[in-house]
């Protein structure tokens, strides 16, 4: 008799301790997605210079992109969760289509954090427990990634074209050479 008592209080023990457990883990709520929230992000987009502006202006992928990025900037998380889909599909179509002249390392490193950026949204998205805060965060850091994609764009329509600065050198060798007597 006396052992039933002993595994019986043990059991209790036991039960009791796996209850804690429980309980420790329902203290941290997760914050749900909302649709009728209306927490939005507070970073700004940058714009493009005028010159990069006129050149971009007839790249229908970038203009694609550029909209929906505004749109994923002021929605809320519920919708960022949404549309994750069609932002990895603007982007993946946005880095297959460009042109020749923005084919180049630093439009292309750019435009790979882009699109990391829009893999780890995606992966947040697939969650079965999806954090707003998560979600907000990740999407902060995917308008970060575009507007570093702006500013190497807007580097890029300022720099000086290939055939100016061949010219610029050639006239600053021939002023530095001494004159022929």
């Amino acid at each position: 008799m006396r052992i039933f008592l002993f595994l019986g209080i043990i059991l209790v023990c036991f039960g009791c301790q796996g209850e804690k457990t429980t309980n420790i883990q329902g203290k941290n709520p997760v914050a749900k997605l909302d649709s009728l929230s209306k927490e939005k992000i507070k970073l700004n987009l940058l714009k493009l210079s005028p010159e990069a502006e006129r050149s971009l202006e007839i790249f229908e992928d970038f203009q694609n992109l550029r909209s929906f990025i505004t749109v994923l900037r002021n929605g809320n998380s519920f919708y960022v969760n949404k549309h994750v889909d069609s932002i990895d599909l603007l982007v993946s179509t946005f880095k297959e289509n460009l042109s020749e002249d923005l084919n180049i390392n630093t439009i292309n490193s750019r435009i790979s954090v882009l699109s990391t950026e829009t893999g780890l949204l995606k992966l947040l998205s697939e969650k079965k427990n999806k954090d707003s805060d998560m979600v907000m965060e990740a999407n902060t850091r995917l308008i970060k990634a575009y507007n570093s994609l702006i500013i190497q764009l807007n580097e890029l329509s300022l720099a000086i074209p290939e055939n100016i600065e061949k010219e610029l050198l050639r006239e600053l060798e021939d002023q530095e050479k001494p004159p022929i007597k």
